[in-house]
């Protein structure tokens, strides 16, 4: 059977490119499409289109990038019974197409996804390996009943499946999943014990028992009744690879190659461009070289008029430096709480990190400028640039003392109050000495994470689905920093920043990239040694070396900080209300009341800041609303 909401690329489909793809196998695959695409039409307003072919179909929700007037969406190869869809870009597209070209394929249209079924007919499932790029993408080839599901290298692209009784299903988001009406809304209470940990839901879990994430650079292959997944690629291996015979100089010259080249890729677009610029080296850097090898650019900052927070005079100085269209966003209060309200009926997985939201508003705002924005992500992860990695490395110097002032010095730390900033001594201070003590791992994620042990404990009402998850492991590394970088480019780059991300940019129908994930340069950062990334209290050493041309000298000696909210004082202030009014619908059942109530009441008095694990279950009670869980 061939049917669908749209025709075969040649004709005249309905949509054309998009950002949000799903599709299912099964026998009532036509009937349950269309309530799957109207899921998820905030990720791609431009055009809807379905195909089904056999027991097969694919769709796509379309967010118009490039080959705007027509690069209709599901693309098939010459016959029609291979056909694709595909979420993000494919930035070698131009390469593979002139490749296949010359060896007979033959093209219908200028989108980028169109490589992806002739790729599949020359190489088979291996064609991922071939792919540069940010993607979620799906082929079904209905001549041998076989469905290909992959996923980009770092999981800048989400992709989400599930197996059930009526066949199997995928999307982009979890919510089309939930709204075919065959996958159960039963909360993974595992994962979500993670999440309260963590701030976000680990790899391959999802917040529902039913739903699984297809993980970074992963792989699965359904035909008949075999589901086959793996990974066609990983990073952990590169960190503990032998790390590269380079010095500073020779290393940052490379890494300028790798960022330039990754920037020149991520530039091909039909529609205008911008960059969120904070201030900061990453964003900045991201900045410097765009301007170099482009035209006019439109950059997007945001802040707060709470000091300590706000980094708008950073970013005017950076985009005065460098020429840009700037443009800037101040979050109040009340902006970021109307922010929450209009994120909430998308939040299908809890995501504790505060700056989804004014990630969000920032989006919404450069939106009616751009489609599609390039962005600093990575390159902490890649080249130590948090103050968690040297607290690392003076954990170890710490282990010298004796046990007993050990002890006693994490037992003077309460006495340090509860400051109210990421970044202030104090803060770091107290964080250090409670956590210190701990194996690396355990300690780091503390140090990043939301509801420790004892709290999750408290928290969790005896007898009911909440127990607290493992303690992470680290991985296989060159040394101690390397293994740190690690756990956070497998967790907290890929499923609490790159999520925020994509959710927050497709909330508001704009496209996020991000050159540092270019895999060419991950696989050379990952290698390199770790002194040319951390010497002493400086960071970051080969980024830095590699831009100073390009950088403003105030900008290249920042501290990092991050886009941090002055979420602590809000709770006890403007958001209280909201805030108490959404705790106090978490379930008793799973959350224990009383125990929330002294979290919030220890947090507003300032006897001890507790943003973190209130704003996780404020997330928490939203997402249970939006999802519908019983």
């Amino acid at each position: 059977m061939v049917s669908g909401h749209a025709q075969l690329a040649g004709e005249n489909w309905a949509s054309r490119r998009m950002c949000g793809i799903y599709g299912m196998v099964g026998a009532d695959a036509e009937a349950v499409l269309p309530r799957m695409s109207a899921a998820l039409v905030h990720r791609g307003p431009d055009g809807d289109g379905w195909a089904v072919r056999g027991a097969g179909g694919v769709g796509c929700r379309r967010l118009a990038i490039i080959d705007v007037a027509g690069g209709a969406q599901p693309l098939a190869n010459e016959t029609g019974d291979v056909i694709a869809v595909c979420n993000g870009e494919i930035y070698n597209h131009a390469a593979l197409r002139a490749a296949l070209e010359a060896r007979g394929h033959r093209f219908r249209t200028r989108s980028d996804a169109e490589v992806l079924p002739h790729l599949y007919e020359d190489e088979g499932i291996d064609f991922v390996h071939a792919l540069d790029g940010m993607f979620g993408l799906a082929l079904w080839d209905a001549r041998r009943g076989r469905l290909v599901l992959a996923r980009d290298r770092m999981g800048e692209k989400p992709l989400y499946h599930a197996t059930t009784p009526a066949g199997f299903l995928f999307a982009s988001e979890p919510k089309a999943l939930l709204a075919s009406g065959r996958v159960g809304r039963e909360p993974d209470w595992a994962a979500l014990a993670a999440y309260l940990r963590t701030g976000y839901v680990p790899n391959p879990a999802s917040a529902f028992a039913a739903v699984q994430k297809l993980p970074p650079g992963g792989r699965l292959v359904l035909e008949g009744e075999s589901v086959r997944a793996d990974r066609y690629w990983e990073v952990a291996p590169f960190l503990a690879a032998p790390p590269l015979p380079l010095g500073l100089d020779e290393a940052a010259a490379e890494l300028r190659a790798h960022l330039v080249r990754a920037v020149r890729a991520q530039l091909v677009s039909d529609v205008p461009l911008g960059v969120f610029l904070s201030g900061g080296l990453d964003s900045t850097a991201v900045t410097a070289v765009t301007r170099s090898v482009g035209g006019e650019l439109n950059t997007f900052a945001l802040g707060f008029a709470e000091r300590g927070f706000d980094e708008r005079d950073h970013a005017a100085l950076a985009a005065r430096a460098l020429g840009t269209r700037h443009h800037t966003l101040t979050i109040t209060p009340s902006l970021f709480l109307e922010g929450v309200r209009d994120l909430a009926p998308l939040i299908d997985e809890p995501l504790a990190d505060p700056a989804w939201v004014p990630t969000f508003l920032l989006a919404r705002f450069a939106r009616t400028h751009v489609k599609t924005v390039l962005v600093g992500e990575g390159a902490d992860e890649l080249f130590a640039g948090y103050p968690t990695y040297l607290g690392g490395a003076l954990a170890a110097l710490y282990a010298r003392l004796p046990a007993g002032v050990r002890r006693a010095l994490a037992a003077a730390a309460p006495a340090l109050g509860a400051p109210q900033g990421n970044t202030t001594v104090r803060y770091l201070l107290r964080r250090f000495l409670e956590e210190a003590d701990r194996p690396a791992a355990a300690r780091h994620r503390a140090w990043t994470g939301c509801v420790d042990a004892a709290r999750l404990a408290a928290l969790a009402t005896p007898g009911g689905p909440l127990a607290a998850p493992p303690e992470p492991v680290a991985h296989p590394a060159r040394s101690a920093i390397d293994a740190l970088l690690a756990l956070d480019l497998t967790g907290y780059l890929t499923d609490d920043l790159l999520p925020k991300l994509d959710r927050a940019s497709m909330g508001a129908s704009l496209e996020g990239r991000a050159p540092f994930l270019d895999h060419r340069l991950v696989e050379f950062a990952c290698r390199l040694p770790v002194e040319l990334k951390v010497r002493g209290l400086a960071t970051k050493r080969v980024l830095r070396k590699a831009v100073a041309d390009l950088v403003p000298p105030p900008i290249r000696r920042r501290v990092k900080r991050g886009l941090t909210v002055p979420l602590a004082a809000w709770l006890a202030g403007p958001l209280l209300p909201f805030a108490r009014a959404t705790l106090e619908r978490l379930d008793p059942r799973v959350i224990r009341p009383e125990a929330v109530r002294a979290l919030l009441d220890e947090h507003v008095t300032r006897r001890r800041d507790n943003r973190r694990e209130l704003w996780a279950l404020v997330i928490l009670q939203l997402w249970h609303e939006a999802a519908g869980v019983a």
